[in-house]
Formats: C-alpha cells, structure tokens, sequence
C-alpha cells in the first residue's frame, strides 16, 4: 500500500505507511505496532524510531517502561523520549524516519495535566481547544516528515461516565484518533492478540429494514456516521435525556442509554419494539453508547444502567440492521 492510499473493502491486508492502532489494555498493540515499524524500516533501509510518551511518576510506571523497553531489545529502535517537549523534537526530527509513536493516550495526558496547578473543570475546559489543536498541528507536521508512522492509542470508552475531568479527557482522546483516522492509511483494532482491520462502511443499496441501530463508545462519532449514513438532519435526531420521555416520533433517538435512566427512575419498562416507527419502509434509528466493557460500577444504579440498556438493545437488535462506530469508522455488524 502507497501512502495516501485507504484499505478497499474486502481487499487483502497490505501494511500502510500510516497506521493507527487501538484496543483494550494488553491485546497486543504495542507487539503489532514494534512488527509493523520493523516491517516498514526494513523496507525503508532505516533504523525504527521510537517515541517514548509516558511520564512515570511510581514503580508501577517505570516497571512498564522496563517492560517495554526489553521488548523492544535487539529490534533496532532508537529511542526519543517526547514527553513535555513534543512540538519541538518533532520540528527537529530529521525527515523520511520510520516512526513508532507509544501512545496518544500518554500524550494527551502529558499536555493535559503535567505541569498544571488549576484543576478546576473550567479552566481545563477552556484550555483543552487550544492544547488539542496544538497537538493535532504537530501530528500533522510529524506524518508530513515522515515516511511512515504508526500510532498507538488505548480504547477507552465502552464504559460507564466518569466525572467531568475523566470526560474531558476521553472526549479529546476520542477527537485525536478520530483526526488521525482520517490521516492515515488505516485503522486497526487489535481484540486479544488478533488484528482487526477498520473499513468504513460503504453506502450500498437501501436495505429493506426500517429500523437501524447504531452503537459504539462515548464520542466515536455515532451521531456523525448516522446523520450521513442516513440522510438525517439536526431536526430528525432527538437527543434522550434522563429527566424527559423521548420523542418518538423523531425518526432518530440518540443517547438511548440516557432513555434506560429515565425509565429506572420512573420505574417503568422500557421501550423496545419500534415496528410502529419504522413501518411502511420509513426508517428508525437508535443510536446507544456502549456502556458495557469497564469495570463493574460500585454505584447500584450505574450497574442497573447497564444491565438494563444491555438487556434493550439485545431486543432492538434482534429486529434492526446493527452497526458499531469505531474512531469515527461505521461498519455493519
């Protein structure tokens, strides 16, 4: 694969030039990406460059440094710690290098919280603009230079809300790869050891079902993939709230985990069957954040939630087209 160019669907696996990497903890992303920076460099005739992120600030931190560092013993890597110097070492960085870059999630926290001693949730708003569009020119810049890059990234957003400064982070998390899957040749989730490669979904022909449901982890840009995947407009999406019934005669609901919340503090059930709204070839959409994945919630309503929006929309996706939104990609399930 030629840089610039994007995986075709259902076409065989070729290694790009500029790759993303993300999933869970420890399925495999750093052992991918050091095979793919080798693969490449070796192709290029040149050393594999290493960009260490993270900040240890306990044993547990530099005893992952170790790790990673004789991981990578023998493989070649010369290594340049980044962390609180990143635009600069990336203007110096001598071009054409093949570049392993470990990981964005370190990388928005370094830029995000080292250094800070306002931790209120407005001033982190309000600098959060400027400290991601800095980052994301300097990414640019970086591919610009380089002749390959692959980056490595944590999924972490098929769970519950945290509190406001843990959300801001995983939104500005989510909006770095999302970036970056639009720059790079392509998206890989590694799922325990094993490479999944990301098409986007390709807009064939109408399928027959009427009703559609749209699921993924908080900010992969759901709503984005539904509102061009199906025509809708602002006016079509109602966005669910925990205080409110919905309205549903939208041709979209949004946040349906929001909705769940509602009816457990109503105490009533749910609505699952949505025939009614999407008959006569009309379309319904429902689109639900992925709330199942982190660890068990100690707060006894938070496990409800889950339990029971996991619960709906086993019943909805029994009737409907399914598609899961990753990194801003759509795919039919």
């Amino acid at each position: 694969m030629m840089k610039g160019e994007k995986f075709a669907a259902g076409a065989a696996f070729q290694l790009p030039h500029f790759l993303l990497i993300t999933g869970g903890c420890k399925n495999g992303k750093s052992s991918y990406a050091q095979e793919a920076a080798c693969k490449l460099a070796e192709n290029a005739g040149s050393a594999p460059v290493y960009f260490a992120t993270m900040i240890p600030h306990d044993s547990e931190d530099y005893e992952r440094i170790k790790k990673h560092r004789d991981d990578r013993k023998n493989l070649g890597f010369e290594t340049i710690e980044i962390a609180g110097n990143f635009s600069q070492i990336v203007e110096n960085l001598q071009p054409g290098r093949v570049i392993l870059f470990d990981s964005l999630t370190a990388l928005l926290a370094n830029e995000l919280f080292e250094g800070r001693t306002d931790f209120s949730i407005k001033k982190m708003q309000e600098d959060a603009p400027k400290i991601l569009e800095r980052i994301e020119k300097t990414l640019e810049k970086l591919i610009q230079k380089s002749d390959s890059v692959i980056f490595v990234s944590d999924s972490i957003f098929c769970d519950i809300k945290y509190d406001e400064i843990t959300e801001l982070y995983r939104k500005n998390l989510a909006k770095i790869e999302q970036f970056l899957a639009e720059k790079c040749d392509g998206v890989v989730e590694m799922k325990n050891g094993r490479a999944e490669i990301k098409n986007p979904e390709e807009n064939g022909e109408k399928s027959s079902c009427g009703l559609k449901l749209v699921v993924g982890g908080a900010y992969q840009g759901k709503t984005a993939f539904a509102r061009e995947k199906f025509a809708l407009s602002d006016e079509d999406i109602f966005v669910c709230s925990e205080d409110s019934e919905p309205d549903f005669s939208k041709p979209c609901l949004s946040h349906y985990e929001n909705y769940i919340a509602y009816c457990l503090k109503k105490k009533i059930s749910p609505k699952t069957d949505f025939s009614d709204c999407a008959a006569g070839g009309q379309e319904k959409v429902i689109i639900c954040d992925d709330i199942f994945c982190g660890v068990v919630p100690v707060d006894a309503f938070q496990r409800k939630l889950r339990e029971e929006t996991g619960l709906a929309l086993q019943k909805i996706a029994g009737k409907a087209e399914l598609f899961r939104v990753f990194c801003g990609k759509g795919q039919k399930i």
